[in-house]
């Protein structure tokens, strides 16, 4: 018998290969949004950490070059954290834009494997639909044969 050969084979591969690459993207953007998370966790670790030494400073008492430059200081880490915020929102984007594609691309390949599949089936059906064609010819050879010398 011969073997089935699936002739859009080249074709699944590089299926595989887009999803294993989709795959991939989506990792790194999940990745992305995960330390762009710890930026922000770090920041606001930071800000607290420096209005609590500020209070601390207010209570000894200190001067105002000093309250200012805390104050600066306090209002930076601020701006930076509504900058991440911002960064995550727009990695959070891709990494919908990224999770989108790999679903179009596994449903892609899945397509392929589905159809590879039913012509795998209808191949081997068709083999032994054969196969068993050439066994009642020779049933019925063999038949034949026994009538016809049955009647010799």
């Amino acid at each position: 018998m011969k073997k089935f050969r699936f002739r859009l084979e080249s074709l699944l591969k590089y299926k595989r290969h887009l999803e294993q690459v989709a795959k991939q993207e989506m990792a790194q953007a999940v990745a992305n949004v995960l330390a762009c998370e710890q930026r922000i966790t770090g920041l606001q670790n930071d800000r607290i950490s420096a209005t609590e030494q500020l209070d601390t400073l207010v209570e000894k008492g200190m001067g105002a070059g000093q309250f200012n430059r805390y104050r600066q200081f306090i209002t930076a880490i601020d701006q930076t954290i509504i900058l991440e915020r911002n960064k995550k929102i727009e990695l959070e984007k891709i990494l919908d834009e990224k999770r989108n594609a790999l679903k179009q691309r596994t449903i892609d390949k899945k397509s392929l494997e589905r159809l590879r599949e039913k012509q795998d089936r209808e191949y081997t059906h068709e083999m032994l639909r054969e196969e068993q064609k050439g066994l009642d010819e020779i049933a019925s050879l063999k038949t034949a044969r026994e009538v016809n010398n049955e009647h010799t």
